[in-house]
C-alpha cells in the first residue's frame, strides 16, 4: 500500500470539499428550522419538507429528497455530522467528489423510499445517506483488500461492527428509522460495486535492462456510464416503489389507533401528531 493510500484512513476535511459543503448545508438547514419554529416541531418539519407517507402518496415526492438535509434536534445533527466527517471525508478522497456526492444523494433518497414503504410516520435525517456512504466505503475496501492489505481488512471489520451496533441500537430504541438505515446501506453497497475504482498491482519493467522491475499500484476508474447507470436504476426503483406503494397506501386505518385520521392532520398549519411520533433517520 502506498503512502498516499494510507493517508486517506484519517478523517480530514483537507481534500474533501463535498463533505465540507454537505455538513455546512445540514448545519444551515438546522439553523433555519430552529429559528422558524424548532427542529423538533412536527408542523415545522412538515412545512420544510420532511418525509411523511400520506403526503408522498399524494404526489409530494420532494419529501424523499429534502429530509436528507434535515435533523430533529441538535444531538441528531451532531451524530450524523460526526459520522459524515469521519467516513465521508475518507470516502470522498477514495471515490472522488462526483461519485461520492452521487452516492450520498442516491442512498439518502433510497433510504427515504424504504422508510416510506415501511412506515407512514414523519421522519427526517441524513442517516440513510451516511449509512450509504459507510456501506460504499466498506465495499471499496473489500474490492481492493488485496492491494490495500491489513489496514483495509481491519477497517472492514471496524465498519461491520459499527453498522451492526447501530442497527441493534436502532431496533432496541424507539423513534429511530431503521428502514432508512437499511435502505441506505444496501443502496450504498450496490452503488460502490458498480462505480468504485479498482486498485491493481502492476509490474513496471526496469529501464534499459539495468534497473530492476518495480511493483506499483494502478487505480482503474470505472467508466462514466456506470455512474449514470447506477443513478438511473436508483430513479427507476424510486419511481416504481413509490408508485406501487402509493396505490394502496394506508391513509385513515393506519392512524386509527392514535385517534386521528389523515384528514385531521393534512393541513400544514395545524397542530397534528403525524402518526403520534417522529422518526429520526
Amino acid at each position: 500500500m502506498t503512502t498516499s493510500s494510507r493517508n486517506v484512513f484519517g478523517a480530514s476535511l483537507t481534500g474533501a470539499p463535498v463533505t465540507t459543503a454537505l455538513v455546512a448545508i445540514n448545519v444551515l438547514v438546522f439553523m433555519l428550522l430552529t429559528v422558524t419554529g424548532g427542529s423538533d416541531n412536527a408542523a415545522n418539519l412538515y412545512r420544510w419538507g420532511a418525509k411523511y407517507g400520506p403526503a408522498i402518496a399524494d404526489g409530494e415526492w420532494w419529501r424523499l429528497v429534502l429530509p436528507i438535509f434535515m435533523h430533529i434536534g441538535f444531538f441528531h445533527l451532531l451524530t450524523n455530522s460526526i459520522g459524515l466527517l469521519i467516513f465521508g471525508s475518507m470516502a470522498e478522497q477514495l471515490l472522488g467528489g462526483r461519485v461520492y456526492l452521487s452516492i450520498y444523494l442516491v442512498t439518502g433518497v433510497l433510504g427515504n423510499v424504504a422508510s416510506y414503504v415501511i412506515s407512514p410516520t414523519l421522519g427526517a435525517g441524513a442517516s440513510g445517506a451516511v449509512f450509504g456512504v459507510i456501506g460504499a466505503f466498506g465495499v471499496y475496501l473489500l474490492l481492493n483488500r488485496r492491494v490495500m492489505g491489513e489496514v483495509a481488512r481491519q477497517a472492514i471489520t471496524s465498519i461491520s461492527f459499527i453498522i451492526v451496533l447501530n442497527l441493534v441500537i436502532g431496533f432496541a430504541t424507539s423513534g429511530i428509522d431503521n428502514a432508512a438505515h437499511l435502505g441506505g446501506i444496501v443502496a450504498g453497497m450496490a452503488m460502490a460495486y458498480l462505480v468504485a475504482p479498482r486498485q491493481r498491482f502492476v509490474l513496471t519493467p526496469g529501464g534499459y535492462g539495468i534497473s530492476p522491475a518495480q511493483l506499483g499500484v494502478h487505480i482503474q476508474k470505472r467508466p462514466g456510464y456506470m455512474l449514470v447507470l447506477a443513478v438511473v436504476v436508483a430513479m427507476v426503483i424510486t419511481v416504481a416503489a413509490t408508485a406501487i406503494r402509493s396505490s394502496d397506501y394506508p391513509y385513515p386505518n393506519d392512524f386509527e389507533s392514535c385517534g386521528y385520521h389523515f384528514a385531521d392532520f393534512s393541513d400544514p398549519v395545524g397542530n397534528f401528531p403525524f402518526g403520534c411520533r417522529s422518526l429520526r433517520d
